[in-house]
């Protein structure tokens, strides 16, 4: 988990100055977006709406947790089985809060 932590808070201090709002606001509800639409429909929202930095940070993140390795192309291409999807969707949330937690201490906004 401390790995998670500190990759977290390396991926989210590299987010250029004038993209940290949106970073933000979207790191912020994507716990709540997982929770309502699954996994799979917030990060293919996340795809199209962007940014795309959250995507890739989600992924960098779940595969230092897992070993699954660019979920969101996997995502897009439906390769993951029900039974697997499942654990990836609370890993997934996991990092989440990581990157959540660290965007509202590097970026500003409200706390925790």
């Amino acid at each position: 988990m401390i790995e998670v932590a500190k990759k977290a808070a390396e991926l989210v201090g590299s987010i250029q100055k004038d993209r940290k709002e949106e970073y933000l606001q979207t790191v912020k509800g994507l716990g709540s977006l997982v929770i309502q639409n699954g996994l799979f429909g917030a990060m293919l929202f996340t795809i199209k709406k962007g940014p795309k930095e959250v995507i890739d940070h989600l992924d960098q993140l779940i595969e230092i947790k897992t070993g699954v390795s660019k979920l969101s192309e996997k995502v897009k291409n439906g390769d993951i089985y029900q039974q697997r999807y499942l654990q990836l969707q609370i890993e997934a949330l996991d990092c989440i809060k990581w990157l959540k937690r660290y965007a509202e201490i590097l970026l500003g906004g409200d706390s925790a």
